[in-house]
């Protein structure tokens, strides 16, 4: 029956599609990026209805995303990043700023909605991820000065988004009070202060000190990427933006 519900045929199908997806896209001269949305497209839901968008595949996307943001910060220049901070921000308040502007004037003038529905409706207009950057991974140009501004714009504009959605949350349920603007700050500032300090210094302690295989290497890695995108959503951050900063 379709949609799938069992994990196991879910994962097997997920991964048949993420195997062959690709090899179909190189065969027309494609990023391998657009098999995979294609094929996403294509089986789910809205498509033929293979995968419906259930836990396990929330899951899978998740990971995956985190995954992604921790690749393009594992592979992220932080010197090219510092050379390249002003047109990295620019280019994140313009990508973040227009599309809110115009978000909220479609909501007010041409949907009638009220300012924080609008406001709620343009964030995710302004709001972006790295999701093609394996496909310029692969192409050798990760240290190429318009790709490390675009991921720096990037994690600028996700964390402009993140912010006001955290605002109209926070006005739904009447907590904008003095303790909420200070609350939300302090704890950003505490986190990403912390995963700077501590983070480098668990990994080189595990790299040195303990005697582990490939194997064991990787689940640490991950499990630290993992791990540090979730107190990224306590602090009241994205989580893809604490997979970037482990990265």
């Amino acid at each position: 029956m379709v949609p799938f519900s069992d994990p196991i045929l879910i994962f097997a199908t997920v991964l048949a599609l993420i195997l062959t997806a690709p090899m179909l896209a190189r065969r027309v001269r494609l990023p391998e990026i657009v098999g995979l949305i294609a094929a996403g497209a294509i089986f789910g839901p809205h498509g033929v209805g293979l995968l419906a968008r259930d836990q396990t595949v929330h899951l899978l996307g998740t990971v995956g995303l985190l995954y992604i943001m921790f690749l393009a910060g594992l592979e992220i220049d932080l010197h090219q990043v510092r050379r390249n901070r002003s047109h990295a921000a620019a280019f994140g308040l313009l990508t973040f700023g227009i599309p809110l502007a115009l978000g909220i004037v479609l909501g007010l003038w041409v949907f009638g909605m009220t300012i924080p529905v609008a406001v709620l409706l343009a964030s995710m207009f302004s709001s972006h991820t790295l999701v093609t950057f394996p496909a310029v991974a692969k192409l050798g140009l990760t240290k190429s000065p318009s790709v490390t501004t675009t991921v720096g714009g990037t994690i600028i504009t996700d964390t402009l988004a993140l912010l006001v959605l955290a605002v109209i949350a926070g006005a739904s349920r009447g907590e904008l009070g003095p303790a909420f603007w200070i609350r939300l700050p302090f704890s950003m500032l505490v986190y990403v202060a912390a995963v700077l300090f501590f983070v480098p210094r668990v990994g080189r302690w595990f790299f040195r000190q303990v005697n582990a295989d490939e194997n064991a290497e990787f689940v640490f890695v991950l499990a630290m990427a993992l791990l540090v995108s979730y107190l990224a959503h306590v602090a009241g951050l994205e989580p893809i933006i604490g997979a970037f900063l482990a990265g």
